[in-house]
């Protein structure tokens, strides 16, 4: 399993973040990695939600599903997903408030299908593509949450 973490600050309020971050069906305006969001079957900060969405890993389209394990709102939430082939995404976003704004610590851990020809794929290239992706999407993210226009690749 690959572990990454990001970190960001925003200059915008703790629950401002945390209402934009859980917003589900805004994922794909700032999330590089979601092209749609399919369904969501519940309150979208609520333990037990499931998301439904399709992403693009190495320009392929995979649906996946994730489902909402941890929340103490506004300053933790937890996703546990499944994917196509077996591939599993666990994401971790903890806020902190920080003055006026907003501190972010970002954890991601991923596993690709395919056992041993996945992992030796990760460390080739798809760590990279991923975290260039994470950092384009917190980009956007910065700038959605800030009000000012996304970042265009």
């Amino acid at each position: 399993m690959t572990h990454l973490r990001l970190t960001a600050h925003y200059d915008a309020p703790i629950e401002r973040v945390f209402d934009l971050g859980t917003d589900w069906k805004r994922y794909p305006e700032w999330n590089v990695s979601y092209t749609e969001i399919k369904e969501i079957t519940g309150p979208t900060d609520k333990v037990g939600t499931k998301i439904h969405g399709v992403m693009k890993v190495l320009g392929r389209l995979m649906d996946g599903t994730s489902e909402i394990v941890e929340v103490d709102r506004p300053k933790l939430l937890k996703t546990v997903g499944s994917g196509e082939g077996g591939s599993k995404l666990t994401l971790t976003y903890h806020l902190t408030p920080a003055g006026t704004g907003t501190d972010q610590e970002t954890d991601i851990d991923y596993e690709l299908p395919a056992g041993i020809l996945g992992q030796v794929a990760d460390k080739l290239f798809v760590e990279r593509a991923v975290e260039r992706d994470l950092q384009h999407s917190r980009d956007n993210f910065k700038a959605l949450v800030e009000t000012k226009e996304p970042v265009i690749a």
